[in-house]
C-alpha cells in the first residue's frame, strides 16, 4: 500500500495509488482498478482520497495477469485477492473488467485461488461468469463483507442487496466466506450480532471475524464513531481493535453455531474452504486452540500435515530471506517455538511472504515507514476495549 499524508488545512486527501500487485498479509493483492464510488466511514481508502470517486482502470485484464505472474512474491498456490482498492461489483465498468479478468485467468490456466470481496449486489451476469470460471477449473471464493452496520456508517451500501447475495451465490454453488468486519460498539449488540451470524451461517462456508483496523491518520474520523479509540494508547499498533461485547460473542459461537466454523485468522478460513492445511504457523498455537472455532476434521488435517512437514532449517530461512531481497538479515530460528525471529525491520509484505514460504511464524521488527497496516502475520496482537461493553 502507498501511504498518504494529510494535506495542510484538513482538506480532502490527495488521491494516491497503490502498486497494482503486492503481497498482503494472507494473499497477493491485485488492483488493476482503484477508487470506490462508495464511502464507508471506516474504509482505509478514505485517507488515500480513493472513496466517493470514479474508479480508474490502471491495467487491462491481460496486463493484470502479466504483472501477477512477474511479482517477486508470486507462487502458483498463493491465493490472490482482486480489486481490494475498489468494489468490483459497484459499477458496470468494474464488473466488465472482472468478467474479462476471469476469462483471462481461465484462458491462461493461472492456478491461484481467486478471492473477490464485496459489499455490493453481485448481478446475475457476474454470478454466471464466476460459475463458468469455476467449471473451467478456476477456484473462486467470494467474501461477503457483512457486519450489521447502518447506512449512516456504510454510506452507499444497499444492505438488503448485500444480504441477498448470500442465498443467491450459495444456490449457484459459489463458495462464500462471511467477512465479519469491522466491529464497532453500535453493531456489537446481541440482537445485531445474532441476526448477522444466523443469516451468514445459513449460507456461507465459514466466517472470518475481525475487529477494526486503525491507522494513525484515520483515528480522528474513527473516534467520532467510537470515542474510546481517541483515549486508548497505540490503537494503531494493534492487529485489530474489538469491542468487548463482540469479542465475547464470537468466542462463544462454538456453542451457539456448532456446525459453522468461525476463524480469527483469514489464512485458516482460506485453508478450510480450499481443502488445504495451515501454512502460516497458526496450527497448535493459542490462536488455533482458543480463538478459532475450527472443525475437528480440519484440525486433524493440519495435525497430520505438521507431522509430515520437514522441520525448517537455518539454510531454508537464509534462502527465503535472500529470495526476497534481504540476504544479510540476521535471524534466530527457534524450532521448539516454531518461529523465526528476524533481527531487522522488514516490510509487512516481506514478512508475509516469508511466513508462507517457510510455513512457520516469522517475527520481524515493523518498518516505521511501512504503508501497510499492522498485521497479525507480522506479530501484531488484538486489542479488546472493555469500555465498549
Amino acid at each position: 500500500m502507498t501511504s498518504n499524508p494529510f494535506p495542510a488545512g484538513g482538506q480532502r486527501p490527495v488521491r494516491v495509488w497503490t502498486a497494482i500487485v503486492d503481497q498482503h498479509a494472507t494473499w497477493i493483492a491485485v488492483n488493476p482498478v482503484q477508487g470506490c464510488p462508495k464511502s464507508c466511514r471506516y474504509c482505509f481508502l478514505n485517507e488515500r482520497g480513493q472513496t466517493a470517486v470514479r474508479p480508474e482502470t490502471l491495467a487491462s485484464p491481460a496486463r493484470s495477469v502479466e504483472l501477477l505472474l512477474a511479482c517477486p512474491h508470486y507462487t502458483p498456490e498463493r491465493p490472490v485477492a482482486y480489486y481490494t482498492w475498489t468494489d468490483a461489483m459497484a459499477l458496470p465498468t468494474t464488473r466488465e473488467h472482472l468478467k474479462a479478468l476471469l476469462g483471462e485467468l481461465t484462458r491462461r490456466g493461472v492456478p491461484n485461488p481467486v478471492v473477490l470481496i464485496t459489499k455490493c449486489r453481485v448481478p446475475d451476469d457476474v454470478i454466471a461468469a464466476i460459475t463458468a470460471a469455476i467449471r473451467d477449473g478456476l477456484r473462486v471464493l467470494v467474501y461477503l463483507s457483512y457486519s450489521g452496520l447502518s447506512g449512516e456508517v456504510e454510506r452507499g451500501i444497499r444492505h438488503e442487496d448485500l444480504r441477498e447475495n448470500f442465498p443467491r451465490l450459495a444456490d449457484a454453488g459459489v463458495p462464500i466466506v462471511h467477512y465479519w468486519r469491522p466491529a464497532f460498539p453500535r453493531s456489537a449488540t446481541p440482537e445485531t450480532m445474532t441476526a448477522v451470524l444466523d443469516w451468514a451461517a445459513a449460507h456461507a462456508r465459514c466466517t472470518v471475524a475481525a475487529g477494526l483496523k486503525v491507522e494513525a491518520a484515520a483515528l480522528p474520523g474513527l473516534a467520532r464513531l467510537w470515542p474510546e479509540l481517541a483515549t486508548t494508547p497505540e490503537v494503531d499498533k494493534a492487529e485489530c481493535v474489538y469491542p468487548r461485547a463482540f469479542w465475547d460473542f464470537i468466542h462463544a459461537t462454538a456453542a451457539t453455531h456448532p456446525t459453522h466454523p468461525l476463524f480469527h485468522t483469514n489464512s485458516c478460513a482460506l485453508a478450510y474452504v480450499l481443502g488445504r492445511t495451515d501454512r502460516f504457523g497458526v496450527f497448535d498455537t493459542p490462536v488455533c486452540a482458543t480463538r478459532n472455532h475450527c472443525p475437528t476434521g480440519q484440525r486433524d488435517l493440519c495435525r497430520a500435515a505438521a507431522r509430515r512437514r520437514r522441520p525448517v532449517r537455518e539454510q531454508d530461512v537464509a534462502a527465503a530471506l535472500a529470495r526476497h531481497g534481504h540476504p544479510d538479515a540476521a535471524f534466530t530460528l527457534d524450532p521448539a517455538a516454531g518461529e523465526v525471529i528476524v533481527r531487522r525491520a522488514l516490510p509487512t509484505n516481506v514478512a508475509a511472504a516469508l511466513t508462507q514460504d517457510l510455513a512457520t511464524r516469522v517475527r520481524v521488527q515493523r518498518q516505521e515507514d511501512d504503508p501497510y497496516w499492522s498485521s497479525g502475520t507480522a506479530g501484531a496482537l488484538p486489542l479488546v476495549l472493555d469500555g465498549a461493553r
